[in-house]
Order: C-alpha cells, then sequence, then structure tokens
C-alpha cells in the first residue's frame, strides 16, 4: 500500500513547530508595522508564502528563508520574483543593506532566532509574529532582558494574533514584536558583553535598591533616585550606569 503524502500539518509538525499564518488580517498588520517603506526586506520562516506573497507585491526586492525543502520548491514556484534561500534562520546571515526583516517564527525557537537576530548587524527595523507571551515580555519596559539589549533596540508589542489565524492551529496566541535599531547606539557594540553582563549583576544583586547595589558591586555612589529599582531605569540611564562616573 503506497505511503501517504505528508500533509501541511504533518510538515509544520516535524518542522520546528511551524504554524502557517491564514489570516490576511493579520498580514496586513504586520507589513502596517513596517517603517520602511522600500528597500530589501529578509522574510524569515516563509513557510507557505503568505506573508512572501504580500511583501512582493509591495514591489520591494524580497528574500524568503525556508528550512523545509519542500516549501522552499513551492515558493520558488508561487512567488518567482522573491529570492528564496533554503536555510535554518537561526544561522541565517541578514544580507548588507537589508532595510527590513519580517517573520512567522516558529514558537519552538523563538528564543534562539531572536538571539541570533540581534546580533545580526545588517538590518534597521525588524516585524516578527512570535509567542504573545515573548511578545509582550520583549516589548515591556523594566525587565532585565529589554534592559540587556536597550542601548542598540528599541522593543514594542503590537497585540496579539489569535491561535485561529494560524493552521495548525497553535495551544497558545501569537504576538506582534517590533524591533528597531537605535541609530546612534548608547554603549559601543565592542562592550556588549561587559554590559548584558552588568546589567544581569544589577538585577540579580543584593540591596535595597539600585544604588546600594552598584556601590557594593563596584564602591562607587551612582547618580540614581534614592529607591530606584531596576526595573526602573530607563536606556539612557543604564548605559551611564555602566560607563561610571
Amino acid at each position: 500500500m503506497p505511503s501517504r503524502r505528508p500533509s501541511a500539518r504533518d510538515r509544520a509538525r516535524r518542522e520546528l513547530g511551524q504554524n502557517f499564518l491564514i489570516s490576511t488580517s493579520a498580514i496586513d498588520r504586520v507589513l502596517a508595522l513596517l517603517e520602511h517603506r522600500r528597500g530589501p526586506v529578509v522574510e524569515l520562516g516563509a513557510g507557505r508564502g503568505a506573508i512572501t506573497g504580500a511583501l512582493v507585491a509591495t514591489g520591494r526586492p524580497v528574500t524568503a528563508v525556508e528550512l523545509d525543502p519542500h516549501w522552499a520548491e513551492v515558493l520558488r514556484r508561487t512567488v518567482p520574483r522573491a529570492r528564496v534561500v533554503r536555510c535554518d534562520l537561526r544561522r541565517f546571515r541578514v544580507p548588507e543593506g537589508t532595510r527590513s526583516v519580517v517573520g512567522n517564527l516558529p514558537f519552538g525557537v523563538t528564543t534562539a532566532a531572536l538571539r541570533h537576530l540581534l546580533t545580526e548587524p545588517a538590518w534597521a527595523e525588524a516585524v516578527l509574529l512570535v509567542q504573545w507571551e515573548v511578545a509582550r515580555k520583549r516589548g515591556a519596559p523594566g525587565t532585565m532582558l529589554g534592559a540587556q539589549w536597550a542601548p542598540w533596540f528599541e522593543f514594542s508589542a503590537h497585540g496579539r494574533v489569535p491561535a485561529r489565524a494560524f493552521r495548525p492551529m497553535p495551544a497558545v496566541d501569537g504576538g506582534l514584536l517590533r524591533i528597531r535599531r537605535r541609530p546612534a547606539p548608547l554603549v559601543a557594540g565592542r562592550d556588549r558583553a561587559a554590559y548584558q553582563r552588568f546589567v544581569e549583576e544589577v538585577f540579580s544583586g543584593r540591596g535595597r535598591d539600585v544604588g546600594e547595589i552598584v556601590r557594593r558591586r563596584t564602591g562607587r555612589r551612582p547618580a540614581v533616585p534614592p529607591g530606584a529599582l531596576p526595573r526602573d531605569l530607563d536606556p539612557v540611564t543604564w548605559a551611564r550606569l555602566f560607563a561610571g562616573p
């Protein structure tokens, strides 16, 4: 008896938990969040090409990144104006000159995909469909993760995308996360690792407030309001604390 051809659901479950976007209104929301209207755009996790086709229709040069060989071939046939690259999105090197990155990220690899994307230097903005909790936490002020990347990026959450907007339907809602690269970093890129360690140490350090925590760690008295907690600090204050007097 011939074996059954794997369905879209089978493929989606096998390949990193991809949930294909089927909602045109959700696609419209993704495109509306893009501030750059010209220049090359990269789509991560292109899948069936629902977002790919909408991006191509804007007239922008599109590079669609897809790991599954089946869907990569489908994309080449159905969206011939897009450049299709078969690659793991966690390893894809964003080409020089890219203005925007768009992606419906597989929920199972969101953290790894974000970590990789934030270390790629060649893009100005990203609009990503991720788990709602990830979008909410990344987009909220006052978190350690936000503070660790705030000298280089601005994060904002832009609402839920209901689970019914995907096939197969995931167990949780999605959410829209926009990331914009700061034109002028608040901390030099070469100091990123040291800065991120500093933020972690302040968030986890002993003391009643930031002033006491930093005094215990460095011996200096930082210029912060009495009683300020790590969650209360803005990106400029974090950068100033790291730089010292």
